[in-house]
């Protein structure tokens, strides 16, 4: 009934707030009137549950659930076959960040970003200022272009140890939440995840 109002391919992705069956709610043993209806939309709709790559994406003490997901018309992963979907680790949220993509391409250099604290390191500007005063005489454009390369040696010899630290604190964080997907944290791992988060 609803399908025939909808007359383009549609994609459905977020927090849909209730699980399909009790499988994808720790704890959970019956169907519930609100999994039902989830059941009915998906079947209305004729979208599919896309795999994510993960048992659960929400969790709070020993609450975990599957409520985040991507639903995709059939006739779009026919166009895009090789469109996925997958997760990534929890951050700030108690949700684990899901990313949909329909391609492998790049389509073009990414770009050079700079971090806002990089300008509290002292040796960031007097690195900078070495390089912009070697190119005295050439256009700001030019000028942008060039100095990308030395920031980027700077940032990987004088600033990855904090890149490094947070990358140490995201794995141990993953290990974490690993656990969480296959038995119920104990409290002492509750307050790590905490810990590692903030």
């Amino acid at each position: 009934m609803l399908r025939s109002s909808v007359s383009v391919p549609l994609i459905l992705m977020g927090d849909f707030n209730e699980v399909l069956n009790p499988l994808k709610r720790r704890g959970a043993t019956v169907v519930s009137q609100g999994m039902k209806e989830m059941q009915d939309l998906l079947a209305d709709l004729k979208l599919v549950d896309m795999d994510i790559g993960q048992q659960f994406t929400w969790l709070r003490q020993n609450a975990i659930s599957r409520i985040d997901r991507v639903l995709v018309d059939e006739e779009l992963i026919l166009m895009f076959s090789s469109s996925r979907a997958f997760c990534k680790g929890i951050m700030f949220s108690d949700h684990y960040p899901i990313v949909f993509i329909t391609s492998q391409l790049k389509w073009s250099p990414s770009p050079f970003r700079t971090l806002d604290v990089w300008l509290t390191e002292p040796s960031f500007v007097q690195a900078f200022k070495k390089e912009w005063m070697e190119m005295a005489g050439l256009h700001l454009v030019k000028k942008l272009k060039l100095i990308k390369k030395p920031l980027k040696v700077w940032n990987r010899e004088v600033f990855s140890r904090i890149d490094n630290k947070i990358s140490g604190y995201q794995e141990a964080l993953n290990k974490v939440e690993l656990v969480a997907q296959n038995r119920a944290l104990m409290d002492y791992e509750w307050t790590r995840m905490e810990a590692l988060r903030s």
